[in-house]
């Protein structure tokens, strides 16, 4: 690969550019939704349909001074929000976007795609872990704690359920388990993915799962003392992993971006956009779990369902697939 190739990966698609377009479109395309099933308007003042008002809410938090407590340690305080951006982004990497890159294979081929996914999304709640512990603050440190009982707790359907599609197409490659998917297969595959989009939504700490921020019982959680460009990296590592989790549930369970008559990026990012829309209106229509709640429903029927979903894997390989 030359350099020109790599810093374009880098610096445009699907690099810091890319990250930063989507990082507006969720934020904008979000509250739009939200407003709709709440049936109220939403932002609207600023551009079209109010499109500028995510830019002017970005430029104001950049514009804000960055204030590090007395009480909290300073180097941990400031550079956890630095690492964390780069941690979520990570993942991009093992993706395959589009069939321009490397031949469809995503920029770094790898066998073991699907175990790297789980690996690298698994690290960003130990860094969020320690915004608040590095915070010094009782409300910061109950959330940093509420992030890695979620974690863990959560960790294992959603590692179980994309196990589902490695077993059935007895590969962990990223591009060759959504070469390989049919309508056939995709159906095979539903139950495994219901149970990765509700994993994803308690790894990415979104609602009924924002259990760690929770603002009413623990004022903001591992956020509470963060504002500024500091805050701004936090949000943008939290949009970038949604956008790596999304676009890894499509790739392993929806064919990425295979679509009709044709292959392109845009069939992955409708799709991606259509699981956002499930994601926003899950979160409008349901209130936030309490932390034992979520521990029991993982543990008690998540987890389960996960493991009986890998029976019924390998039942449907032998006997509809004839594998």
């Amino acid at each position: 690969m030359s350099v020109g190739a790599m810093l374009f990966y880098i610096l445009v698609f699907p690099g810091l550019l890319f990250l930063l377009a989507w990082t507006f479109f969720v934020f904008y395309f979000a509250r739009k939704t939200l407003a709709y099933i709440h049936k109220r308007v939403g932002p609207h003042f600023n551009g079209p349909a109010g499109t500028l008002q995510t830019i002017f809410d970005v430029f104001k938090l950049l514009t804000k001074e960055s204030i590090t407590p007395k009480s909290a340690d300073p180097y941990l305080f400031n550079i956890i929000p630095i690492i964390t951006p780069l941690v979520a982004a990570l993942p991009v990497i093992l993706i395959p976007w589009t069939p321009l890159i490397n031949n469809g294979h995503g920029i770094l081929d790898t066998q073991y795609g699907v175990l790297g996914l789980v690996v690298l999304i698994g690290v960003e709640p130990f860094l969020l872990f320690l915004t608040g512990f590095g915070s010094n603050n009782k409300y910061s440190f109950l959330g940093g704690m509420r992030i890695l009982a979620q974690m863990l707790s959560m960790e294992a359907p959603f590692f179980l359920a994309a196990l589902a599609p490695a077993l059935l197409f007895g590969t962990m490659n990223l591009y060759e388990i959504q070469s390989q998917n049919t309508w056939l297969t995709t159906l095979i595959l539903l139950p495994g993915a219901v149970i990765f989009i509700i994993a994803m939504l308690g790894i990415l700490e979104q609602p009924p799962f924002h259990i760690p921020d929770a603002e009413q019982e623990i004022v903001y959680g591992f956020y509470t003392e963060y504002a500024g460009t500091n805050y701004v990296l936090l949000k943008f590592a939290e949009f970038t992993e949604m956008l790596v989790v999304s676009a890894a549930a499509v790739v392993l369970f929806f064919g990425g971006y295979r679509g009709l008559f044709f292959d392109s990026f845009w069939w992955l990012f409708l799709k991606i956009a259509l699981l956002a829309v499930v994601m926003v209106a899950i979160r409008a229509s349901n209130p936030r779990l309490r932390l034992d709640q979520m521990l029991k429903f993982c543990w008690s029927w998540l987890t389960p369902l996960a493991i009986l979903n890998l029976v019924w894997i390998i039942f449907a390989k032998i006997y509809i697939l004839g594998a």
